[in-house]
């Protein structure tokens, strides 16, 4: 008997969908590494001609693509021929806010961490000290593409809410903004574009500072802005006016305040602690960004928190919560000053 044919129940075959992820996610991957809806962008093309442009295996490629169209990445006007649908498009490595990086990232990266969650749960222990035996960050400074992957991501994350972030908040009386695991500057940019007054510091690993200071230039903003490489868990250059966004929910609690110690050792008395982050409301029900926080633990032993949960780390380093800002975007900011002796 070909079980499946059985009848499912709704609810079995939401399970059945579910367990399938896996799967899907694979052939995602496999088209965007391939480069697929690249060679498609131009039009329709036979499944051999195509397996001959990407390298792979005829038969194996034509196998993939029927599962593509199934997922509606591609379709198959003519047996055999196979053209990019407008979801298929977000594959393409040139289009802007495309996912093929983040596909490519998730998958070479992530997959293996995933693997353990078993042990994540049962722990509460991060993944790659199982898998790697370092932390997360530390097998991506071994691995520069992966590094350049994730900052690119991270890129795409914070580019969706810069504008959310410099239309709720007033940077304009500060003299000296630091911007602490900026990346490559995205929210940095948007800030000293939309505030003519404030200097900037875009503080990161300095492989990553690289790149930073390419895309300052390019804005035309290198005479506001230095580009600093260090360590936050030793020390972050001075301001007075500090932001870290989504960097405090990469780590466990001990580590976070030791990143906002250093952040107090630093700033000026009347300065300002900025933390874009998401905001846990347990009272609620449970939301998309669920997922998110299991990949904060299994990544880091990071994780989203409560307001209350955010007063207390900045309490233990030094800092008073002042408010809770919304930016119009599924972060918010979380805003501190520095407790006074």
């Amino acid at each position: 008997m070909d079980h499946g044919h059985l009848a499912r129940s709704s609810d079995e075959s939401m399970l059945e969908n579910l367990i399938e992820g896996f799967i899907k996610t694979q052939v995602l991957y496999v088209a965007a590494k391939l480069g697929v809806a690249d060679r498609l962008q131009t039009g329709p093309q036979a499944s051999e001609a195509l397996a001959g442009e990407v390298g792979a295996d005829p038969r194996a490629l034509y196998r993939l693509l029927r599962a593509l169209e199934y997922l509606g990445v591609v379709l198959e006007p003519q047996p055999g021929i196979f053209a990019l649908t407008a979801a298929g498009k977000g594959l393409c490595g040139d289009t802007p806010g495309g996912i093929r990086n983040d596909i490519l990232f998730q998958v070479e990266t992530s997959w293996q961490l995933w693997g353990e969650l078993y042990h994540c749960i049962k722990t509460g222990e991060p993944a790659p000290s199982k898998v790697w035996g370092m932390s997360y960050f530390d097998h991506l400074k071994q691995y520069p593409q992966q590094a350049a992957t994730f900052n690119e991501a991270m890129t795409r994350l914070i580019s969706t809410m810069a504008k959310g972030v410099v239309a709720s908040y007033d940077f304009s009386p500060f003299r000296m903004i630091v911007d602490i695991g900026g990346g490559h500057g995205t929210l940095m940019m948007e800030i000293l574009e939309s505030f003519p007054e404030p200097y900037g510091i875009l503080f990161d690993m300095p492989v990553t500072m690289e790149t930073g200071r390419q895309r300052i230039k390019q804005r035309g903003l290198e005479s506001r802005c230095d580009c600093v490489g260090g360590d936050f868990f030793k020390k972050v250059p001075g301001g007075d006016a500090m932001i870290l966004s989504a960097v405090i929910s990469d780590w466990d609690d001990e580590k976070s305040v030791q990143i906002l110690s250093n952040c107090r050792r630093s700033i000026s008395p009347q300065g300002r602690l900025l933390l874009l982050e998401r905001l846990l409301v347990p009272e609620e029900p449970a939301p998309a960004t669920t997922l998110m926080d299991l990949t904060m633990l299994v990544i880091g032993g990071g994780t989203g928190r409560t307001a209350a949960e955010y007063r207390r780390l900045f309490e233990e380093a030094g800092f008073e919560m002042i408010r809770v800002v919304p930016t119009g975007t599924p972060r918010f900011l979380f805003e501190a000053k520095p407790k006074l002796p």
